[in-house]
């Protein structure tokens, strides 16, 4: 709770998770075919070309390349490609998700519904709960219910609220109405049924609000 509504200490944050993951999980690829030539070309380029290369390609300069020795580290950077797993905030967890639904499906055929669930933070009394007010949830009276603007701003100081109460909202959705789950599996179904398998993402909303 102490640095939730600071107002650059969850991108710090996050930044450093990022680069630690992307330090711990990043690998290259290169084509097996030239795999020998470049392994011998790569053996043959001095550390400062690739210095001098990835200082400007950090500038932004697209003219990196101006000695022989830039211009094969130039042509080495087209042979490779990024693979990269488990870094936040970047294209290759879509890969994986991706990869995951096709084979959902392989193996358990085609969805049968595809459910878009947006919870309405901003209305909910648990939001107010998780601030710290005191909230009978099983006897709300109608001043519990949260004024709009007072808990858009509270929400806007401190997103954490909204991600916990995101959480609470899908796990009681996918417990209770769907009656999945790894551990709460309802043998006589939800109110669509009895689910085989459910595969949800997450995306933000308009307001960075949560969505899946």
């Amino acid at each position: 709770m102490r640095f939730q509504e600071h107002y650059s200490f969850p991108f710090t944050v996050f930044n450093v998770i990022q680069r630690r993951e992307m330090l711990l999980h990043a690998n290259l690829k290169v084509k097996c075919t030239n795999f020998d030539s470049f392994a011998a070309d790569f053996a043959m380029v001095s550390p400062i070309a690739v210095s001098n290369v990835s200082n400007r390609i950090a500038k932004g300069d697209h003219n990196f390349a101006f000695t022989p020795g830039e211009k094969k580290v130039r042509a080495l950077l087209k042979q490779v490609n990024l693979v990269m797993r488990h870094a936040p905030g970047l294209s290759a967890p879509q890969v994986i998700m991706r990869n995951e639904m096709r084979g959902f499906m392989i193996e358990q055929g085609l969805p049968s519904f595809y459910v878009t669930v947006n919870p309405a933070d901003v209305y909910n009394p648990i939001v107010k709960f998780l601030a710290g007010s005191e909230i009978d949830v099983e006897n709300l009276l109608s001043t519990d219910v949260p004024d709009y603007w007072l808990q858009s701003v509270q929400i806007a100081k401190n997103p954490a609220l909204g991600v916990k109460f995101f959480n609470i909202f899908m796990e009681a959705f996918i417990r209770t109405l769907l009656g999945s789950g790894h551990k709460n599996l309802k043998l006589e179904g939800g109110v669509l049924g009895v689910v085989k398998a459910h595969y949800g993402c997450v995306e933000a909303q308009g307001h960075g609000e949560g969505e899946e």
